[in-house]
């Protein structure tokens, strides 16, 4: 409410003075019969006539104290006891004598044995402190203690003036009516102040309640600034001072200099004795409005109670509460490029106003409290996110958009499709605190920081941690935490890690620092043919991780096993949908129970295979490993180095098939070492196959054998050199026994 509002209200005050018409009214009925003046003469009269009088003056006391006056240019007198008063003035005097105010009429005529008499012409009522009534006509009812007019009334005071068309009071009850068509206007103290316009159907003035009352659609307006209603009722204390204001139906006061509107079923204003509003109290749909040329800022509720400090330039409000159904909203206008509106909903709702009384300074929120963001232009991908708690502190930034809201007490962030999308489920998160955090330019949420028992909740996507930040921009929710490690599960694995980031949109994370990840199993992975145990949970670490629905990327120092069995590297990368796993830089391996021979014969040796090379492939649908760059495997007493190796496992069963090793092949066992171009190992016969223009076995026992085609076994004990396709010469050395 603006200060030129709160001297609008005062104003209505103004029309209470219109009961002193009543006042001088009351005097014109002369409680006794003039004496008659001197007969003039009845040449000229008509025979109606008793006599005519000129000058006529009648003076009434109270003891010694004159109390009336009254003086009429000419004075008719009539057979049947009529007078006829031309020229008529009448003046009034208080207890003490004191001149008070007079009437003037162009006629009065007056029957001492009738009740009613009747002023007409030019009709005039002053008084000493200042107040003037103009009318054509004026009826005076002694019995009934009424006077009435069906004219224009005109009146005016100081700075006021004003008309009506009809009025009546009623002395018994003294009760003041203008009739219909009431309009007032209150001139300016100074000239460049603007002027007050009251308007209004009917307006009334209760003399003992000390009450005035305007209807039908009454209107106190002032540069723009308006307040109205349906009804007005004014209070005015024993001082003629203005207490209380109550405007009925539809009440609304609107501030253009503000850019305030209240709004209620019915509005309650409060005075100070010096005349400045204290409190306002809404009460029906009360709604208090803020609009800027960038938001609209609304306050709602079924109860609405504002306080207001006395300002610079009048009345300024410092607060406002609202109970029942308390809404907040916060909503960019037409012009803005802002995309989301704001609505904060409670059962109590309080507001406090920066100095000035123009934009909102904080908000607090108690009781089922809920925030909610929502995109102006809803879409499928666009986001709605709630969030609620038992209590919300909301402070704005100095032009009045909202800067944050601090929540406590069970609160729950919810972010669900602004539209129907199947194919996103609602992701929610909890905590004991949270605080949502919004933009300086367009008020609108950057991020949420949750504290305190942080859990989340996607789908069959879950989350726990001590601290959790919503970051808009990216779309991602940090999760970090000292005491507690941010820990994420699903339906496939469970990871933990020192920081963890989850996308808002897709199934994606990324974890950071002493990262540790438990698959349920190894088909869940895609690398059941690499453990001996496909069904068994498999482990992997790592300083790095991202992981997506259908693939996971773990660097730094990553390592993955299941029992003994291991994958290690720089790099590891597990692609489940194409049920493959990639390691690089610096890779080791160890598989225990690698080969099994293809008879039902018990296993010639059942040592582990290991494997170093600087880029490991794993493909669980065609059953085969790759070892690339610098390879080297160690199996029992079997050494085997190359530049790249493949192992091929058996199609259903969990055993070394075949290996095929390239580029500059070096196997070295007990008492051998064979070099080549390729080597091919067969399980099934533990047979090796040396090939390429310089394969060479050189066997501590046996000698040493150079040819295109060298076939070994180690559990037998033969070497078999051949010419191979091209049937090259095959030179073979035996070693002399001693």
């Amino acid at each position: 409410m603006t200060p030129m509002a709160h001297r609008q209200l005062r104003f209505l005050a103004l029309a209470g003075v219109l009961v002193l018409t009543a006042y001088l009214v009351s005097y014109l009925v002369i409680r006794r019969v003039p004496s008659k003046p001197v007969q003039e003469g009845r040449r000229d009269l008509t025979p109606d006539i008793e006599v005519i009088s000129k000058d006529l003056q009648y003076l009434h006391k109270e003891g010694d104290v004159t109390r009336l006056i009254l003086r009429a240019e000419r004075d008719t007198a009539f057979v049947d006891g009529r007078h006829t008063l031309e020229g008529v003035e009448l003046q009034i005097f208080d207890a003490q004598g004191r001149f008070t105010g007079k009437l003037t009429a162009a006629t009065c005529d007056y029957d001492p044995t009738a009740r009613v008499s009747d002023f007409k012409g030019r009709v005039v009522i002053m008084t000493t402190d200042g107040l003037s009534i103009r009318t054509e006509t004026l009826r005076y009812d002694r019995e009934a203690e009424t006077a009435a007019t069906s004219d224009r009334v005109e009146f005016g005071r100081g700075r006021v003036d004003g008309e009506a068309t009809g009025a009546h009071f009623d002395g018994k009850v003294g009760r003041l009516k203008l009739e219909r068509a009431v309009r007032a206007t209150v001139a300016p103290e100074k000239p460049d102040q603007p002027t007050t316009v009251i308007t209004a159907g009917y307006g009334e003035y209760l003399v003992p309640e000390k009450r005035l009352v305007l209807g039908g659609r009454a209107q106190v307006t002032q540069r723009g600034d308006m307040l109205s209603a349906q009804t007005l009722t004014v209070q005015l204390d024993e001082a003629q001072r203005l207490r209380r204001v109550d405007a009925q139906t539809a009440a609304a006061l609107q501030s253009s200099e503000k850019a305030l509107l209240l709004t209620a079923q019915t509005l309650t204003f409060d005075f100070d004795p010096p005349g400045g509003l204290t409190r306002a109290v809404g009460i029906g749909q009360a709604t208090l409005c803020h609009q800027t040329e960038t938001e609209r800022r609304e306050v709602s509720g079924d109860r609405l109670e504002a306080e207001f400090t006395r300002g610079v330039g009048g009345s300024d409000i410092t607060s406002a509460q609202v109970t029942g159904n308390a809404r907040l909203f916060l909503v960019p206008s037409a012009t803005s490029s802002a995309s989301e509106q704001k609505r904060i909903m409670a059962d109590t709702l309080r507001v406090a106003f920066a100095p000035g009384g123009r934009v909102l300074q904080t908000a607090t929120a108690d009781g089922r409290a809920v925030l909610s963001v929502t995109p102006l232009t809803p879409t499928p991908h666009g986001e709605q996110r709630t969030v609620r708690a038992s209590r919300f502190e909301a402070s704005f930034y100095p032009d009045g958009k909202i800067h944050a809201c601090v929540a406590t007490g069970g609160v729950e962030l919810v972010g669900e499709p602004a539209l129907p999308n199947g194919n996103r489920p609602p992701r929610k998160t909890t905590s004991d605190h949270a605080e949502v955090v919004f933009d300086a330019v367009h008020g609108e949420l950057t991020h949420v920081i949750q504290t305190g028992n942080v859990t989340f909740e996607e789908g069959l996507r879950h989350a726990r941690a001590e601290r959790a930040t919503f970051i808009k921009v990216r779309e991602v929710i940090e999760l970090r935490g000292t005491r507690q490690r941010p820990t994420i599960w699903d339906d496939v694995a469970r990871m933990e890690a020192q920081e963890l980031d989850i996308a808002v949109s897709g199934r994606r994370h990324v974890a950071r620092g002493g990262i540790r990840t438990t698959y349920y199993d190894a088909h869940r992975t895609g690398t059941a043919g690499v453990f001996r145990e496909p069904d068994a949970p498999v482990f992997i670490t790592s300083n790095e991780a991202y992981a997506e629905p259908e693939q996971a990327v773990f660097i730094g120092d990553a390592r993955c096993w299941q029992g003994d069995s291991f994958v290690r590297g720089d790099r590891l990368e597990l692609f489940k949908a194409d049920r493959r796993l990639t390691a690089t830089g610096q890779v080791a391996t160890a598989f225990y129970r690698p080969a099994r021979p293809a008879t039902g014969n018990p296993p010639r040796h059942d040592d582990p295979l290991f494997g170093k090379a600087e880029t490991f492939t794993y493909s669980d649908v065609e059953r085969r490993a790759r070892y690339a760059e610098q390879v080297k495997l160690v199996q029992g007493d079997t050494v085997l180095t190359a530049n790249m190796v493949e192992v091929e496992l058996a199609a259903r069963e969990n055993r070394l098939e075949r290996l095929t090793a390239t580029g500059e092949v070096v196997i070295v066992q007990p008492g051998r070492r064979a070099v080549g171009d390729v080597a091919r190992y067969t399980a099934a016969d533990d047979r090796y196959l040396m090939a390429g223009r310089l394969a060479r076995v050189e066997d501590v026992a046996q000698g040493t054998a150079t040819a295109p085609e060298i076939a070994f076994s180690k559990s037998e004990g033969i070497v078999r050199a051949s010419g191979g396709s091209t049937m090259q010469r095959v030179r073979t050395t035996y070693r002399l026994k001693p």
